[in-house]
């Protein structure tokens, strides 16, 4: 990717850390009261798969560059998505329910359209080759206007309320 007009890293919510701290560290506490010369080593196992879970999928990137929006999930940056600036259109900013509308926060399926977010309820929307997806944002007027730098097919700044 060329030159970063808008890079913006989206954590998921404290809670979400808490929780995974407390599992992993409820597993290495039983992992270590338990240990014995018989090798109660597999149940790190569970702590381990929390682990990676969590580092595949928290934080999630977007980069806007003049050719192309990327979304990255992970600290490995995988699964990505890249949607060329020149096939993106009518992106627009979004408030809507994370809950209601997709089921929850990460990479999901609604009704009529996709869903990446980590947290919170704003995004810009925006059509990509037949296809409808919202990319969640603090900052959605940022990137939108990011987007209208490079090029993409961007309407007004006002959020549509869904």
């Amino acid at each position: 990717m060329t030159e970063a007009l808008h890079v913006e890293r989206q954590q998921v919510a404290a809670w979400v850390h808490v929780v995974v701290v407390l599992c992993v560290g409820g597993a290495l506490v039983s992992v270590v009261a338990t240990w014995s010369d018989e090798g109660h080593w597999w149940a790190i196992i569970p702590a381990a798969v929390i682990v990676a879970i969590y580092a595949m999928f928290s934080p999630m990137t977007v980069r806007v560059g003049v050719e192309e929006m990327r979304v990255d999930f992970g600290h490995l940056g995988w699964p990505r998505w890249r949607f060329p600036i020149a096939d993106i259109r009518h992106a627009r900013a979004v408030e809507f329910s994370p809950l209601r509308d997709y089921g929850g926060w990460g990479i999901r399926v609604g009704r009529d359209s996709m869903c990446l977010n980590q947290r919170g309820r704003r995004g810009v929307r925006f059509g990509f080759l037949g296809r409808e997806y919202v990319v969640g944002s603090d900052d959605p007027a940022r990137l939108l206007a990011a987007l209208r730098t490079a090029g993409a097919d961007v309407a007004d700044d006002r959020p549509d309320q869904r």
